[in-house]
């Protein structure tokens, strides 16, 4: 007799001892007498119930354990999409277009200036264009090469964010930090205007070292004194 075979026998006398003592229960005289005590419809309905709890309760592992398989599934491939999408913007960010450096701030002034000149400011609107010391808690310092304000007075709607534009556009390293807006104590409808400019110290890309040039060993040549000495 092979080992499997004395398990099933050994199962099968736990299961007849087992089920010797869950007949000689009081709880399961007692459901049998109400069983038997039933019409033949409720007794084949009672069986029906039965069979149905006792599959349930084979299936119910099952489907729950493919429902936790469906849910980690679920998981995995979100944080594959993550991974995925995490990679590809490191990717398009180490790919893309090196910021060109800030001008200086004498250049920089020169760029404002040329711009509120192509605004068609009266002179009374340009109160002044001045450099200022760097303070800012969101940039540090180090980070910060110049800080340039531009005071205007007595602008309509339309010159405020045509100057705002133009002033954005002058470069990438260069920044509209702040801009408060008044009105004009004087003429309805008129704005005083203060820009802060933040130059950022944009760190000049390293040029890649040219790529080592190996030198192949040279071929010796062969002797052709063997040779002529053995046409002799």
């Amino acid at each position: 007799m092979s080992r499997f075979d004395e398990l099933l026998d050994q199962a099968k006398s736990q299961a007849q001892e087992l089920w010797e003592k869950i007949q000689e229960s009081e709880a399961y005289n007692q459901i049998n007498d109400r069983y038997q005590s039933l019409s033949s419809t409720g007794q084949k309905a009672t069986q029906v119930i039965l069979i149905l709890t006792i599959v349930g309760l084979f299936l119910y592992s099952p489907i729950s354990q493919l429902s936790v398989s469906q849910n980690l599934i679920s998981e995995f491939e979100a944080k594959r999409t993550l991974i995925r999408n995490l990679f590809k913007a490191y990717r398009d960010s180490s790919t893309s277009a090196q910021i060109s450096p800030a001008p200086m701030s004498s250049e920089l002034i020169s760029n404002i200036q040329n711009s509120l000149s192509n605004a068609r400011l009266l002179p009374e609107q340009i109160i002044a264009v001045s450099t200022l010391q760097a303070e800012s808690k969101l940039i540090p310092e180090s980070l910060l090469s110049s800080v340039i304000e531009v005071k205007l007075s007595k602008l309509n709607l339309r010159q405020i964010i045509d100057i705002g534009t133009q002033l954005v556009n002058i470069s990438e390293a260069v920044k509209v930090k702040d801009m408060a807006v008044r009105a004009h104590s004087e003429l309805k409808g008129y704005f005083d205007v203060d820009f802060k400019l933040y130059s950022l110290k944009v760190p000049e890309s390293i040029p890649e070292p040219p790529p080592e040039v190996i030198e192949q060993p040279k071929k010796k040549k062969k002797s052709t004194n063997n040779n002529e000495s053995n046409d002799e």
